[in-house]
């Protein structure tokens, strides 16, 4: 090999190693401080959602044990409740497999009295905070994370959404 094709070699490598080095600074988890940048999300009737400054809470989950926590707290609430106190309700389904996603799981979430916001590719979501089998809880402040959770009890959880005032900025944190 001469040293004219092994120095492509070895720039095509490097560049190949640095724009991988680049796409996992990318997908490192959003922090508290930092800023989410406004996105849309269809839900679970295909109504597109805007997730701006005016969402003060973001419940999430990636996976199913974490949308099970989620789906029980909300047991008794709709909509209302949830757009009074700007909560978005989202789910990352892209790694469920396609035919279930639209024989059963979609048709399932159609019954659901509130918005479910669906990210199917996982690609707006990924860099959500998340824990296996836990729901996440993120509260924002004009679109900056101000605190996390991870809540994997649907009981507890209930109570903490329970505790956010309705519109009045108070997010109800614990002290």
């Amino acid at each position: 090999m001469s040293f004219r094709k092994s120095g492509w070699i070895c720039a095509v490598l490097a560049v190949v190693f640095l724009l991988e080095g680049v796409s996992f600074a990318q997908k490192e988890p959003l922090e508290v401080g930092d800023r989410l940048e406004a996105f849309s999300l269809e839900d679970q009737h295909g109504e597109e959602h805007r997730l701006g400054p005016d969402i003060r809470v973001i419940l999430y989950s990636r996976d199913r044990k974490g949308g099970s926590v989620m789906s029980d707290a909300m047991e008794g609430r709709d909509g209302a409740f949830l757009t009074a106190r700007g909560i978005a309700y989202v789910n990352d389904i892209s790694a469920m497999p396609s035919l279930v996603t639209r024989l059963f799981a979609v048709p399932a979430m159609r019954r659901r009295p509130y918005p479910i916001l669906l990210d199917r590719e996982g690609d707006l979501t990924a860099r959500f905070p998340d824990r296996s089998d836990s729901a996440t809880l993120i509260l924002l402040n004009d679109s900056t994370l101000i605190s996390i959770e991870y809540i994997d009890d649907s009981s507890e959880l209930g109570a903490r959404l329970d505790a956010l005032k309705p519109e009045s900025g108070d997010l109800g944190q614990p002290d």
